[in-house]
């Protein structure tokens, strides 16, 4: 595993127990919020960049991932919001924070964006889910659990399982093959070996798409937005980066030729830039008023 500057602890938000990844410096807080079954290492080396940089930020699991609570039954957005919500008041300073997220993250931090009671200076929003979906996931996730639960009936072995994701997961998120990050995928390869797991989460998934493709309405943001799309995303297409800028007057928006799905991932340096700059031009507002 390579070094990271990020510091680990354990946080409760809206009373689901979490784990979030720190790093200290100079406010807004840059608040990251990961997509669908990912963790809070997803960011590392966003956060190793914002450390360097001197930026404060924290990476959260959302419930239902990584070292968090599972969620409840019952409808699962709501209670993705309520998380998020918490998690931004508690990590808000006199300058609010930036949310950055991608994809299931990014549809989250937009709805918090909405919400004029919340300290939320700007938005950084990758790959968002949830806006239009290329053929591979506008069919369901139903005919991909059905090939999962196939697979265990057959008895196929988890190395195989394994072997699996360790080649397909890479080209569902990066755009780069040259970007890969080995502990990225083995992190992916860990949750496969087990299928009970693999299930839950693309249960999960089915609903969690389910909800978010009830919204039709992407505008309302209203603070500083950088739309952020990568132009090689197998789930995203790139017009649902430009359905929410169009929706949303004075955003901003990014098209990157060479990332995929996680932007985060394949464009560190420059996802890192952003969120910086969307977090200088939030503290200058304040100071201009």
């Amino acid at each position: 595993m390579s070094t990271s500057f990020s510091v680990e602890r354990r946080a409760s938000y809206a009373g689901y127990e979490t784990r979030e990844l720190v790093v200290a410096g100079m406010g807004p807080t840059i608040l990251l919020v990961h997509g669908f079954a990912h963790a809070s290492e997803a960011w590392r080396q966003t956060l190793d960049h914002l450390h360097a940089a001197g930026q404060a930020a924290v990476a959260v699991d959302l419930p239902g991932f990584g070292r968090a609570d599972r969620l409840q039954p019952g409808a699962l957005v709501p209670q993705l919001d309520m998380f998020l919500t918490e998690a931004i008041r508690q990590n808000a300073g006199p300058e609010g924070v930036v949310l950055m997220g991608n994809s299931l993250g990014a549809a989250l931090a937009l709805r918090a964006s909405r919400n004029s009671d919340l300290p939320v200076a700007g938005v950084v929003a990758l790959d968002t889910a949830g806006i239009t979906w290329k053929r591979l996931v506008s069919i369901g996730l139903g005919p991909i659990i059905a090939a999962n639960h196939l697979s265990a009936a057959l008895g196929f072995s988890a190395r195989l399982h394994r072997a699996v994701v360790a080649k397909v997961g890479p080209r569902l998120l990066y755009g780069r093959r040259s970007a890969v990050d080995p502990d990225t995928v083995a992190e992916l390869v860990a949750v496969a070996a087990d299928p009970a797991e693999t299930h839950r989460l693309m249960s999960l998934g089915a609903r969690l798409k389910d909800e978010l493709d009830e919204n039709n309405d992407h505008g309302g943001v209203r603070v500083p937005m950088v739309v952020v799309q990568g132009a090689r995303d197998r789930l995203v297409p790139v017009s649902a980066g430009r359905i929410l800028h169009a929706a949303n007057p004075g955003s901003r928006l990014v098209v990157l030729p060479h990332a995929g799905h996680c932007p985060q991932l394949d464009a560190t340096a420059v996802i890192a830039q952003l969120a910086r700059e969307l977090a200088g031009i939030s503290t200058e507002t304040r100071d201009i008023s």
